[in-house]
């Protein structure tokens, strides 16, 4: 058919079809031939019971993909968990540390800083925010959680103020909510805290789960452990429920209020412990101490890779280079069996070697983070002359990346990577990510 024959049909085709209220603003280009408005397909596509759905609707053309995109936060209201067993390795963005001048910073991945994600990249504005809420910056805000595209920030001024005060931040969008204080009759000491959101859910959720959940865990001054949650939706904190004896101070020191993964659907969420794994059941708030032979010291919880997403330790093993023996720098994965009790079932151990992707002067190692979603590891390395790096591994792929260094006389004492937190996308910023080439003109 001639050009000039197809531009008169598609024109008189175009006059017949109604007219969308809303399409105006984008000149005419995301014409997709359906007369469906924008209202209408983003309650579809909010229908819909996977990610994956979502993600091809968004690659049809250029109006479902902004469509998906912007609206992301509506159509996620409905929970969409991720794919059972599989881990999305975009989706670890970077971590955050403690700044002992500026506080909280971020530092991106490679991958994640070609992306130029609009928000996250631009840390200054999450750090005045946050800095804005405390009277004395250098002495806090203190991130003490990070789970699911949220952290979790305690806001308290220094150690002598017990009542705890805490804030939810989404680095995405730079929205930070304050949480209603808590403080005891003698205060509050060492606590441990987790962050919920819809991720967390699947779509029979009835009722519909709140935008977020912080569950927080602490000793009382009656030798006991005390639990309290707070809902995004209430606005208050449960009252208080006590559960089980008190657990012990090196049970409640560093391990156990930094790293949390949340397993069995999101039933459980667990904290490694001194020597134990602290389990916490999330729908009665009861805890579980698993008393095992676990490896102090280095080690972190994590979740395997498929198949299975079962939990585990990660342990960091760091044999220096001794006669004949050359240097050894390996991760021990160990999957725990599912009923976590010693000796019903033999657990599954992998050893991932990674010397060949250090330095030949790196000298100590730490682990740091586990990040649910995508299966990343973040650890540090020690080496000569003071320097000290921050690497990512993938528990599937077996890849290391080299996110961040730090040179030794560089500002400051002490360990420059202090209070690191790894942060993951969710589902929204997820979504959100899929429209900045839209957006870009990318």
């Amino acid at each position: 058919m001639p050009p000039a024959r197809r531009r008169r049909l598609a024109s008189r085709r175009a006059s017949k079809r109604p007219r969308r209220a809303d399409s105006s603003s984008h000149g005419g280009a995301e014409d997709d031939g359906t007369p469906l408005t924008d209202e209408i397909l983003v309650g579809i596509f909010a229908g819909l019971p996977e990610m994956a759905d979502l993600v091809r609707c968004a690659a049809t053309c250029t109006r479902w993909r902004r469509l998906v995109s912007s609206e992301a936060a509506f159509i996620c209201r409905t929970p969409r968990p991720w794919p059972a067993g599989r881990f999305v390795r975009r989706l670890a963005l970077g971590f955050f540390h403690r700044d002992a001048a500026a506080g909280p910073r971020f530092t991106p991945t490679a991958s994640a800083a070609r992306s130029r994600l609009p928000g996250l990249l631009q840390p200054n504005v999450l750090v005045e925010r946050l800095n804005a809420l405390v009277e004395r910056p250098e002495n806090g805000p203190r991130l003490v959680a990070s789970r699911n595209g949220l952290i979790v920030a305690d806001l308290r001024r220094g150690r002598r103020d017990r009542a705890i005060k805490l804030c939810v931040c989404n680095p995405m969008t730079g929205e930070v909510d304050v949480l209603p204080p808590l403080s005891g009759e003698d205060g509050l000491g060492r606590y441990a805290c987790t962050v919920l959101t819809a991720d967390d859910h699947d779509q029979t959720s009835d009722p519909p789960p709140p935008a977020y959940r912080v569950i927080l865990f602490y000793n009382t001054c009656r030798s006991n452990t005390a639990f309290r949650s707070y809902s995004s939706e209430d606005g208050v904190w449960s009252p208080e429920t006590i559960r089980g004896e008190r657990l012990g101070k090196k049970q409640m020191g560093v391990g156990v209020t930094r790293t949390s993964v949340v397993v069995y659907g999101g039933k459980v969420a667990c904290w490694f412990a001194k020597n134990a794994v602290l389990a916490l059941s999330l729908n009665t708030l009861l805890p579980q101490v698993l008393s095992r032979a676990f490896v102090d010291g280095n080690t972190i919880l994590g979740v395997s890779p498929p198949p299975g997403r079962r939990l585990c330790t990660i342990q960091m093993i760091f044999e220096a280079p001794t006669g004949y023996w050359p240097r050894r720098v390996a991760l021990r994965v160990s999957k725990l069996n599912r009923s976590i009790h010693q000796g019903q079932e033999e657990d599954e151990v992998e050893v991932i070697q990674v010397e060949q992707h250090l330095p030949a002067d790196v000298t100590t190692g730490q682990l740091r983070w586990f990040c649910e979603k995508s299966g990343v590891v973040l650890f540090t390395a020690g080496c000569s002359h003071g320097r000290s790096e921050v690497y990512a591994l993938s528990l599937d792929k077996k890849e290391v990346e080299k996110i961040a260094s730090h040179e030794a006389g560089g500002g400051g004492g002490g360990d420059p990577w202090e209070n690191l937190h790894g942060y993951e996308m969710d589902r929204v910023a997820y979504l959100a990510t899929l429209g900045v080439g839209y957006r870009t003109g990318g």
